[in-house]
């Protein structure tokens, strides 16, 4: 009985870890596909701070129990960030599952179009969620700072 208890949970920690794995490839494949979006209308790069990930990665899982730029709390997206710096902005996206698709979701929508191209802003975070028993099933969050 104690083999099994050892493999579920080596199971469960690599699972986990290829989560985080996914998620993190995510994240570094939106900013290269945002900061291409960028570099064609001569706006500077985004770079990923990790601060907007955490939170990025909290509004993903909000936005499984409602879809929307107000939390399920009933505030606003930005009180999730800790510091929110001069300038800020949410893209929210769900039902594709890959970066590339969602990134094209959000180019083909004016206001999210508007945020990735941006040029205040400097720093992004990207959060992504799966829920099999969702909807949508793929959650994706971007927080933009200037």
């Amino acid at each position: 009985m104690k083999k099994f208890f050892l493999s579920v949970a080596a199971i469960w920690l690599l699972l986990t870890a290829n989560v985080a794995c996914a998620e993190e490839h995510f994240a570094i494949e939106v900013l290269n596909l945002v900061n291409v979006e960028r570099a064609k209308v001569g706006a500077p790069p985004l770079r990923l701070a990790g601060d907007l990930q955490q939170a990025a990665d909290i509004r993903a899982q909000e936005i499984i129990e409602l879809f929307s730029h107000t939390r399920p709390d009933g505030s606003d997206c930005f009180t999730v960030l800790e510091r929110r710096g001069n300038t800020c902005g949410e893209n929210i996206a769900a039902g594709h599952g890959t970066p590339a698709e969602t990134v094209e979701q959000w180019m083909n929508s004016e206001g999210h179009r508007e945020n990735i191209l941006n040029p205040d802003f400097r720093e992004l975070g990207v959060g992504y969620a799966y829920e099999d028993y969702s909807t949508y099933h793929h959650y994706w969050v971007q927080l933009f700072r200037g």
